[in-house]
């Protein structure tokens, strides 16, 4: 037999029932912690918060991180597009630097820029021994553009004043300025728009055969061209000054030529204006001057709105623009008193003399219909 079975033990459920429990656990409300389990308990509190921050730091710094770099892809992004723009920007200007200095070197080279057509322009024909040439509407004889009653301008052709002729034109007044005259422009480069209102006004008031006698149609005016300009005056006391003289003298030397030269009406279409001036370039001007011819003769080219592709009769122009085709007043007023000098004279204030009043009783000004 073990000799454990028979040994004598205290009765273990009366030491368990004997014994009292240190902590009452019914109730703890009353429990006080002692210095060491309050500190204990606040060291551990302590830990947690400043887990907590720590937690918060590195969502604040990972918040911050990603958005500073979608800032950065985005300033990335405009960077490069503002690098392509000026790029894009810089080789155009160079593109246009170098067409401006082709041009320069051109303009240098010959002074006589009266639009010549492109070489890609195919021949339109052959006038005797000129060559006619079309180019985005325009015609060119001999690679001189050409203006008149036959040969017209598209309406969109705008092209302000001719550099050159401008150029030229300047350095012509200083030369007059210094034997003493003073030469400036009454009228230079003028619009389609404004053609036809010049036009437009003249024909309501007198008919349309009046109108062609006096003022280019809109399309057919050479001041659309910019290459021309009326002098001082258009009026025909001009023709008697020394301006005019020293015009017709001196003109040729710097490009120009009298466009519409006396003698020369059934050519030219228009009456003689010692005013009016047309660029065409130093040699050609002094080639046509000495010949004594006009600019019609020298290309072989006829002014005549008839022979005009672009042009319409007389009867189909009133009634497109709506305006009489006879004179309303029966012809009553003399025309010959109505001094219409330039085709296309200017409508502006610079006209020193008018140059259109009628020389009978009334004194309405006819500046305007130029």
């Amino acid at each position: 037999m073990n000799e454990f079975e028979n040994r004598d033990y205290p009765n273990e459920d009366g030491a368990v029932d004997g014994l009292e429990p240190i902590i009452d656990y019914e109730d703890l409300s009353h429990y006080e912690l002692t210095p060491e389990e309050k500190a204990y308990e606040e060291m551990i509190r302590q830990r947690i918060r400043e887990r907590r921050r720590a937690a918060e730091r590195r969502r604040v710094k990972r918040n911050r991180t990603v958005a500073l770099l979608i800032l950065m892809v985005i300033v990335l992004i405009i960077c490069r597009s503002c690098y392509a723009s000026h790029r894009k920007k810089r080789d155009e200007e160079k593109a246009n630097a170098k067409v401006s200095s082709t041009d320069k070197d051109k303009e240098k080279k010959d002074k006589a820029d009266s639009e010549t057509p492109s070489d890609d322009s195919e021949p339109e024909g052959d006038i005797g021994s000129h060559k006619v040439r079309q180019a985005d509407g325009l015609t060119y004889v001999d690679g001189i553009l050409i203006v008149n009653k036959t040969y017209s301008l598209p309406e969109d052709y705008a092209p302000g004043i001719n550099t050159a002729a401008k150029a030229a034109f300047d350095e012509m007044t200083a030369a007059a300025f210094n034997d003493g005259l003073y030469l400036y422009i009454n009228s230079g480069y003028r619009s389609y728009d404004e053609q036809y209102s010049l036009y437009y006004n003249y024909a309501a008031e007198r008919g349309v055969i009046e109108a062609d006698k006096v003022s280019s149609r809109p399309g057919f005016s050479e001041h659309q061209s910019g290459l021309c300009f009326d002098v001082n005056s258009t009026d025909f006391s001009f023709n008697n000054t020394a301006e005019a003289r020293w015009l017709a003298a001196h003109c040729a030397e710097y490009g120009f030529i009298i466009r519409y030269p006396k003698g020369k009406e059934e050519y030219t279409g228009y009456e003689y204006e010692s005013w009016h001036i047309r660029f065409v370039g130093t040699e050609i001007a002094q080639d046509i001057t000495s010949k004594g011819l006009c600019l019609e003769e020298y290309l072989g080219v006829t002014s005549k709105y008839e022979d005009s592709p672009a042009g319409m009769s007389q009867q189909r122009m009133a009634e497109m623009m709506g305006v009489p085709l006879e004179d309303p007043s029966g012809g009553d007023e003399d025309s010959s008193s109505y001094q219409y000098g330039s085709d296309d004279a200017d409508s502006s204030e610079d006209s020193a003399d008018g140059g259109y009043n009628w020389d009978g009783d009334t004194d309405q000004d006819y500046n305007n219909y130029y």
